[in-house]
């Protein structure tokens, strides 16, 4: 697994490549990301989805993000109003450009419960009921409850060994005594930290858990397209195949026209040097 690292992406001008046509993606200034190559890039988690942004599959972590009201400005390729490609500037919240918002579901850690040797009666406790003090009056707080409590279950005492400072806590819920170390191994099952609610409609408190992140196909806006660099003076965009955008090399262009044999800029450019010096002769 990769160690985690601060996540960071730079902005960097791609080099010209050696094609005579080529993707607008060829000039993106940034990585692009999914959920799982973040997560192998990085080796943390991208922020949960928002949707109440766009999806963004690109960051900039040069923008300054001191002020809220800081804005970022990119070149992106898109059609005018005739269908022409053409780069055009972009402005967004700075705070906006330097976070990713992926669709996909977020991968918690796992909720592990460790064995114990603590026994009651002689036997082995099965260790699902066992949690420390202070998460099981966390959730008794958030549940409402009160009268925490270690379960007793005389004659048959319990023995913790040295190092176990779990203890069978139960709790009061409208009249019913709950054990907090189940209750937590339930809000828990799909990962720690992982999302969901307390269905209390029923006698018994149950973790109900919500959607855990959307998908492509959820959200219909269209993405924050990815910058790109100017062209240089020897590219020019046109439309490919679906509308597609693409990049041309003028320079290639006219080197693969020579060796086809047809009529160059260059090869045109100079019958007019020759037309216009035998009309001066001629005159």
């Amino acid at each position: 697994m990769v160690n985690a690292i601060d996540p960071v992406s730079l902005p960097v001008a791609p080099a010209q490549p050696a094609a005579e046509f080529y993707s607008i993606l060829d000039l993106a200034l940034f990585k692009s990301y999914s959920r799982e190559s973040y997560q192998t890039a990085f080796g943390v988690e991208a922020p949960v989805y928002d949707p109440a942004r766009r999806q963004k599959s690109w960051f900039d972590s040069s923008v300054d993000v001191s002020a809220q009201n800081n804005t970022a400005g990119y070149r992106i390729a898109t059609q005018d109003q005739n269908g022409n490609q053409i780069l055009q500037q972009i402005v967004m919240p700075a705070q906006e450009a330097a976070t990713v918002n992926l669709p996909g579901a977020v991968h918690y850690p796992p909720y592990v419960v460790a064995p114990t040797l603590a026994t009651r009666g002689g036997s082995i406790l099965n260790p699902i009921y066992l949690s420390v003090e202070g998460d099981a009056r966390a959730l008794m707080t958030e549940l409402g409850g009160a009268s925490l409590q270690q379960e007793e279950l005389p004659p048959f005492t319990a023995d913790y060994p040295d190092g176990e400072p779990r203890r069978p806590w139960e709790f009061l819920v409208r009249g019913q005594m709950y054990n907090a170390g189940a209750l937590l191994a339930s809000r828990n099952a799909q990962g720690i930290g992982s999302p969901g609610h307390w269905d209390l409609s029923s006698p018994a408190p149950v973790w109900v858990p919500d959607p855990n992140g959307l998908t492509e196909a959820d959200d219909t806006r269209p993405p924050w397209p990815m910058p790109v660099r100017d062209l240089l003076p020897n590219e020019k965009l046109y439309t490919g195949l679906m509308g597609i955008p693409g990049v041309q090399r003028t320079d290639l262009q006219q080197t693969a026209d020579e060796a086809s044999g047809k009529f160059t800029p260059d090869d045109r450019a100079t019958l007019r040097m020759i037309y216009q010096a035998i009309s001066k002769l001629s005159s």
